[in-house]
């Protein structure tokens, strides 16, 4: 059930049918067996007229009623369930919205600090290159469209694999729970391409929508905001080397903690710490700083 106007599905009507007959089939029972106790004392005749009045009235009753709360009852359920996915998705692209994206990867990862052996994982943090333009040129819808498209393009490459939410703006978010690390830069830049191959005209004579992504990829124990922070320098990093492009970094425990590797990150001192890796087009370059 996704909208109150369209209706009752199959399971919620035979959920009401099923409802109806109970309850109609409990008052029923109850008003013959209190019908019997005070009545059976005045003989066939009187028994016989109360009984059938006992079976006719709690039945002429009680359908009626016990539907209507049947059905007000799964409305209430079906509105709950709007509410839900309200609280948790974002209305315009269908992916999880800021709180719930950052509510799912904190439990994920705090569970993963349990595991003696857990995986490696992944955070991909992506953002819509030069999108007030599209939006100042061609209207909000366009930019809506764009939007829309990026987040197709994005559940398309990472499948079932990981959380997809939007973070804000033309900013999304993406989390791969068991991430290999030779695979994960290959996703990345599937999404990448995908967006400027596919990613639309979405206006006459308009430059086709490209996403920049910085790639945070780590093993535990974490928490979330360190590595959000890291895969944040890394977008900011893919921002100003050119945009449309990719930037990879592979977090290991270094003196200072993660904290410390994200200072120096955005003071452009990561070839001091780590490799990333940059990729536009198909021409991949090693990147040490902004």
């Amino acid at each position: 059930m996704t909208s109150l106007d369209e209706g009752l599905d199959r399971r919620a009507i035979i959920w009401i049918v099923n409802w109806t007959f109970s309850g109609a089939v409990g008052c029923t029972t109850v008003a013959v067996l209190v019908t019997y106790y005070y009545i059976a004392p005045f003989g066939a005749e009187v028994m016989a007229t109360s009984m059938r009045l006992a079976l006719f009235i709690p039945l002429l009753l009680a359908i009626p009623l016990f539907a209507v709360i049947g059905i007000k009852l799964q409305q209430l359920a079906c509105a709950n369930d709007l509410l839900t996915l309200a609280s948790r998705y974002d209305g315009l692209t269908g992916c999880l919205n800021r709180a719930a994206f950052t509510s799912d990867v904190t439990a994920f990862v705090a569970e993963q600090d349990l595991k003696p052996f857990p995986a490696t994982s992944a955070l991909m943090v992506l953002d819509a290159d030069h999108f007030k333009r599209i939006n100042d040129r061609h209207g909000h819808l366009a930019g809506d469209d764009a939007l829309v498209a990026i987040a197709t393009e994005m559940r398309l490459a990472v499948g079932d694999v990981g959380l997809i939410g939007r973070l804000g703006g033309e900013e999304f978010g993406v989390f791969v729970h068991h991430a290999h690390p030779a695979t994960i830069g290959a996703m990345a830049e599937r999404i990448r391409l995908a967006v400027a191959e596919h990613g639309q005209a979405i206006a006459p004579d308009a430059d086709p929508v490209t996403v920049s992504i910085g790639v945070a990829l780590f093993t535990y124990p974490v928490q979330y905001e360190d590595i959000f922070k890291i895969a944040d320098d890394q977008l900011y990093l893919a921002k100003n080397t050119g945009r449309n492009r990719v930037c990879l970094i592979e977090y290991s425990r270094l003196p200072g903690g993660i904290r410390a590797m994200a200072t120096q990150l955005r003071e452009g001192l990561a070839g001091a710490l780590t490799d990333g890796f940059a990729s536009q087009g198909d021409e991949p370059s090693r990147v040490a700083g902004r």
